[in-house]
Parts: C-alpha cells; sequence; structure tokens
C-alpha cells in the first residue's frame, strides 16, 4: 500500500539529514499520527544515539526507527543503519493490525539498512545491542560467548543481546492462555537458549543443533538434539513423521580466508497430517526469531531434499561464491540473468491446461506444467511488471481482486497464474501436483463490530515436484518473501486439500488473537 503523511517533506528531509555524513543525525522516529489514523508523521530526530531515541517512546505507540552506527574494520569506520520496529505494550489490537500492512511501505521509505528490530519494550534496545547486532551480522564482532553468554571482547551490559532477543520473540507472538491454544512456547527455555549459544561459539565444536515439538502435535517448542557431525548426523534425526527446526554451521573457504555460515533447515516430514501442516504457518515468525541470525534456508520434507552438498550449494550461491553461468543460451529478464527457456517446451511436460484462461483474471494465463530440469537458480520474471500489478490489483481497497497466484514458467521464472475475486477456494482450483506457486489472499476479519483486511501468503509446492528442484526452492525463499511482502500469516501446503477458506480464515483469527471471538 501507498504511505499517506500529516508532512511528507518533513520526514524526507530528517532522513536525508540521517543519512548524510556531515550532520551529526543518527537516529530518526516516525509513527502514526493517531491510533486511528493510517497517516504517517514525524516524531523526532536528534544525535544522541539510542539512548535519546528511547525517550521519545511511549507504551501507547507503534515507532518506526532508523539509526545510524559508525562499523569500525581494522582501521577503516563504516556506517551502517538498524531499523527499530517498536509496539508499545497498550497498543490496541486494531492498530497492532495495520502494522504488517503499513511496514513493508516504511521500510521502502526509509531505504535500506542493515538489520532490523522488533521490541515490546523500551529496555530490550540500547545502543550497544544495535551495535553488536550489526557486527554480528557484518562479521566484525566476536562470535564467542563466555561463561554469561556475553560476546568476548565487547563490554557486558545489564540487557545482554541474548535476553533483548527473548523479549523480542515473545513480543511477537500471543503469550499462552486459555483463550489462544493455538499460542506457542519454548518449553525448558534455558536449555535451548544454552544450546544455541554452543552453537554459535567459536570456541565450541557443537556444528548442529534441532529443535522440534514437545509430543510431536503440541505447540511447546524443545531441544530434540544438537551435535558436532555436522549435516549428516543432523539429518539422521530427521524423521517423516518429525517437524524439525535446524540450524547447521558450515565453514566456506572464500581464497585463503575461512568464514562462518549458518544455514536454517525447515523439515516437515511427509507423514506429518495435512490441518498440523495449514498451522504451522503461524509459527512461522517465531520460529524464525528463535533461529536468527542465519544465511540461508532450507525447506524439505525427505532426506534426499537435504544433503551436505545441498546445503554448501545453497550457502555458496547465496554469498556469491559459487559460479552463476547456466547452461544453454542465457537471457536478462527484469535485470537479473535467467536461462533461456522456450512457452513450446514448457507446455510439454505432462500438463494439459496451458493455454487455460481463468475466470476474473482479466487476461489469458498460462499454466506452468511439470517444473523444467535446468540447472540454473538464480530468479526473474517473465513480465515483471504484470506480477507486481497483479499483487497490487488484491491489495487495493478499490479492486474486487482478492486473490492472485504466481508460479513458475521455467525453473527460474515466475509469471502470473491466474487471478480473480472468488477468494480461496477459487484459488485451489487452479492448484495441483505438478506445479509450485505462490499466492497473495486477501480476507476480511471481523472483530467485534469492524472489519480488518488481513493477507495470506500461500507457499504451494506440488507433490510431484522433482525432489532436486523441491531442494533449490530454498534458494527463492528470500526473493520470494519480499516480493508479496508485507501480510499476516504464511501456509504452507502441497495438496490442494490442506487449503481453504476456513483453514486460512481460522490460521488468521488465531494469529491476530481474536479466534474466540468470531461469531458464527
Amino acid at each position: 500500500m501507498s504511505l499517506q503523511f500529516v508532512d511528507d517533506s518533513s520526514c524526507k528531509s530528517a532522513i536525508a539529514d540521517l543519512r548524510n555524513d556531515s550532520t551529526p543525525t543518527d537516529w530518526i522516529l516516525l509513527s502514526f499520527e493517531s491510533p486511528k489514523s493510517q497517516k504517517i508523521k514525524l516524531v523526532g530526530s536528534g544525535s544522541g544515539g539510542v539512548a535519546e531515541l528511547v525517550q521519545h517512546l511511549q507504551d501507547d505507540m507503534v515507532g518506526f526507527a532508523l539509526v545510524r552506527k559508525i562499523d569500525k574494520i581494522d582501521d577503516s569506520e563504516t556506517v551502517k543503519f538498524a531499523f527499530i520496529n517498536f509496539i508499545g505494550e497498550k497498543v490496541g489490537i486494531l492498530q497492532k493490525g495495520k502494522i504488517s500492512v503499513t511496514i513493508g511501505s516504511v521500510k521502502d521509505f526509509l531505504g535500506s539498512f542493515q538489520c532490523d528490530f522488533l521490541i515490546t519494550s523500551k529496555n530490550e534496545i540500547s545502543d550497544e545491542i544495535v551495535l553488536n547486532k550489526i557486527q554480528e551480522i557484518s562479521g566484525t564482532g566476536s562470535k564467542v560467548l563466555d561463561e554469561n553468554g556475553a560476546k568476548t571482547g565487547t563490554s557486558k551490559s545489564t540487557t545482554s543481546p541474548t535476553n533483548s532477543f527473548r523479549r523480542s520473540t515473545y513480543g511477537s507472538v500471543s503469550s499462552p492462555s486459555s483463550s489462544n491454544k493455538d499460542a506457542i512456547k519454548l518449553g525448558d527455555e534455558p536449555t535451548i537458549r544454552e544450546a544455541l549459544k554452543e552453537f554459535r561459539s567459536d570456541e565450541n565444536d557443537i556444528d548442529w543443533v534441532l529443535f522440534g515439538y514437545e509430543g510431536g502435535n503440541s505447540n511447546t517448542i524443545i531441544l530434540l538434539g544438537k551435535g558436532n557431525g555436522g549435516v549428516d548426523e543432523l539429518i539422521s534425526n530427521l524423521h517423516d513423521n518429525l517437524v524439525g527446526y535446524g540450524l547447521v554451521r558450515i565453514i566456506e573457504k572464500i581464497d585463503n580466508s575461512d568464514t562462518i555460515k549458518f544455514a536454517y533447515i525447515n523439515w516437515i516430514g511427509e507423514e506429518i497430517p495435512r490441518m498440523l501442516r495449514a498451522r504451522l504457518g503461524t509459527h512461522t515468525g517465531f520460529v524464525n526469531q528463535l533461529v536468527t541470525p542465519y544465511h540461508v534456508d532450507i525447506k524439505c520434507t525427505v532426506k534426499s531434499e537435504i544433503s551436505k552438498e545441498i546445503v554448501e550449494e545453497t550457502v555458496a550461491k547465496a554469498s556469491g561464491k559459487a559460479s552463476m553461468v547456466l547452461s544453454g543460451d542465457v537471457q536478462s529478464h527484469g535485470g537479473r540473468m535467467t536461462s533461456s527457456y522456450s512457452s513450446s517446451s514448457a507446455s510439454t511436460q505432462g500438463s494439459n491446461t496451458t493455454g487455460k484462461t481463468f475466470a476474473g483474471a482479466g487476461s489469458k494465463f498460462t499454466t506452468p506444467s511439470a517444473v523444467p530440469k535446468s540447472s540454473g537458480s538464480t530468479i526473474g520474471f517473465d513480465d515483471e511488471q504484470q506480477v507486481r500489478d497483479t499483487i497490487k490489483d488484491v491489495r487495493s481497497d478499490s479492486s474486487d481482486t482478492n486473490w492472485c497466484l504466481i508460479g513458475y514458467k521455467n525453473d527460474t521464472t515466475l509469471q502470473v497464474i491466474a487471478k480473480g475475486n472468488g477468494g480461496v477456494d477459487e484459488l485451489v482450483g487452479h492448484l495441483n501436483s505438478k506445479i509450485v506457486a505462490y499466492g497473495l489472499v486477501r480476507e476480511v476479519e471481523r472483530f467485534d463490530l469492524s472489519d480488518t483486511i488481513k493477507f495470506a501468503f500461500i507457499d504451494f509446492v506440488g507433490e510431484d515436484i522433482n525432489r532436486m528442484f523441491r531442494a533449490k526452492l530454498g534458494t527463492h525463499s528470500g526473493t520470494v518473501k519480499q516480493l508479496f511482502h508485507p501480510y499476516h500469516v504464511d501456509l504452507h501446503v502441497s495438496s490442494p486439500s490442506e487449503l481453504s477458506s476456513e483453514i486460512v480464515t481460522k490460521t488468521i483469527t488465531q494469529n491476530s488473537g481474536t479466534s474466540s471471538r468470531v461469531k458464527a
């Protein structure tokens, strides 16, 4: 959505001032004009760092802040920026609902930054916490932790980054209560935190950890295992009836230097019930906060989709170390390099629906058949403007379009499959076992006497997609999510039967905490 401002010139001037190296300004803060308004205003700016910024945060406000820090690398100084999303503990549920729809546009308006924070209390953020995270991401900070969990070579504070991270995590999800039986929580949190600390310590040989659910079907995350046998040992702990969230440490050699990289493994076994798979989408934000930071993520459902070679290849591609030369002719789509692939060849791979005109779409779109087997993994667009306009149409309040579906023309090129105004159930009619598709659905959530617009992201990987391509999808995840961002919930499904209007509505209401109030 496009942002509305009380005074956009003052906001733009503040950003320009912050990014000007010749000025002392090192923070700015934006917020909503009022709890009932979606207009953005400038709250303030200054040169006193985070310590000064937090003085302007109130328990009943939503704040969007950008902070400038100096990251010292050897004898050089580099300017880095951090984005802080503050959601006060007294912010109402309706205003919270506006945040995820607005935050993507706010981030675009503020410009590039190196890291971001989600906090609900002033004591969750400080200059030290921001600088530590910047250094952790840039690789300039020590990752070795002492016995108290503080990084060696840095000063300790009463609020360590580890503790701040924990509070931020719980600030972003509903706390367990009798009215929200699906709230997710950590079981034996000290054990989990200790395992993560060991895993990230340069002085410890633990190179993998695995988390899952207590009792298999609960909402309590526990430590399932850890070890020093790398990817292969982690894989040995994955089973068909298990949901697992793993981290593995990889040493990437670039020239004569060794660099530590972390890979996040999202495992959902083939025997996991479909209803449980759908519910897992509501846990995504919580789990991502738990395992952050990591360099790449890989989603898999069978062991053939994950191996040491696949992890190393994914890490290498993400860092730019791997060769990106594709076999065959190469052409450019939307500024990205993709392998050449003719539409005629795409239509000969086992689908009878190519060329079908979809109701409500407004134009003809072709359904991709089985995903081709070329080796390229850089993602591009057949018609980027059409893709973005289609997504924009779903978000527009003036349009009756309430869903769209984007899929693969070939394994490196995205195109529009269809769009319509018949909701989730109409979208489901375009899914089949031979395609990978990403959908956006607009739903109206009824809360007491108010209607709130919510968006759901659908990640569909058909059951007949070959395993090697499934493994490559992890390298597309960041680009795809950025394309569809923002949204309130995401659902990962592999069969049309796992998706319905009822499932999406239930997921949204559980995520927002309104499920107990939904009227029949």
